[in-house]
């Protein structure tokens, strides 16, 4: 995020951007993409590859920078959730050359026909595939009892919705009800915006109460307070659990009493991110979500709150 304001939850409505027929969506801003046909072949080269760095498995996450050019991190172990001991990563860069993506600097190699493959400046091979994750928490259905907050069907539940793509809530809208104490679910997909930087790509979030869970895409990168899974400003994530962009990701945060606190934990793509994060001193009222409209067309599906019994 750029800026934040503290805003008291009741009027938290009243701030929301909400998009209409003028929307940057509908204009179609140059270099963001909501749409993968229309994403062009830098898009189809990010994202998550796995395999080996030479004799021990490794992962790799190629992020698109636009005009052909990429950053390459490899990570020892596995990808980010699944093997990666987050300690050993390192950076190489790529670029379109000739219509061939090539490893420039001191790696060698080259990404096509879906592999990453080349050595590293000390000389060990490396070959990787790609391949697309998915949540093991998409598309979980709710409990039953449980308040269904937007099932694509209509956006009764919330000021100032929108609906597009037919079945997709867009950014800029609070919920009518509030949340207590129990499991709120909720999948979340940001632009392609390969030229885009920092907090301009890809960026909203998720409000309970005052307390912000940032949507942002940070794929890639550190896991930094203000990118994909922290508490912005409050706390990063223990690991950067960001999918490459237009993938569906998942928040699962279960909010609990705790002595005289209410925390959370949170689920980034079914990994823990945050164990008991302290929302709110105090006891535990209901509060409005709201989903921020920072800019970006990030959509929502499949968003619903299971009440703790």
């Amino acid at each position: 995020m750029l800026m934040r304001r503290c805003v008291p939850i009741l009027l938290l409505a009243a701030f929301v951007a909400v998009p209409d027929s003028s929307n940057s969506q509908e204009k179609k801003k140059p270099n963001v993409f909501t749409n993968a046909a229309e994403a062009g072949p830098d898009f189809l080269i990010q994202g998550e590859y796995e395999g080996k760095l030479g004799s021990d498995k490794a992962g790799a996450q190629v992020v698109a920078l636009g005009d052909g050019k990429f950053d390459v991190y490899l990570h020892t172990g596995g990808l980010p959730g699944a093997g990666w001991d987050l300690k050993g990563k390192v950076k190489a860069d790529a670029k379109t050359d000739d219509g061939k993506v090539v490893l420039t600097g001191k790696y060698t190699g080259g990404i096509a026909d879906g592999k990453l493959a080349g050595k590293t400046p000390d000389g060990i091979e490396f070959s990787f595939a790609k391949l697309e994750r998915k949540s093991p928490t998409m598309g979980a259905q709710p409990p039953e009892g449980a308040l269904v907050l937007f099932d694509g069907k209509n956006i009764d539940n919330w000021n100032g919705g929108k609906i597009v793509e037919e079945n997709l809530l867009f950014c800029g809208t609070s919920s009518k009800k509030g949340i207590g104490l129990g499991k709120l679910h909720l999948e979340f997909r940001s632009p392609f915006q390969p030229k885009a930087r920092g907090q301009g790509r890809g960026n909203s979030g998720v409000y309970m109460g005052n307390s912000e869970i940032q949507i942002l895409d940070s794929f890639g990168l550190t896991g930094a307070n203000n990118e994909c899974g922290a508490f912005y400003n409050s706390r990063k994530p223990d690991v950067n659990m960001c999918m490459p962009p237009l993938s569906w990701q998942t928040y699962d945060v279960d909010i609990a009493a705790d002595g005289d606190n209410v925390v959370a934990t949170v689920l980034h793509n079914g990994v823990k991110v945050h164990d008991k994060f302290v929302l709110r001193k105090g006891p535990a009222k209901p509060v409005n979500i709201n989903l921020q409209n920072h800019g970006d067309p990030v959509m929502f599906r499949n968003i619903w709150f299971a009440e703790a019994k």
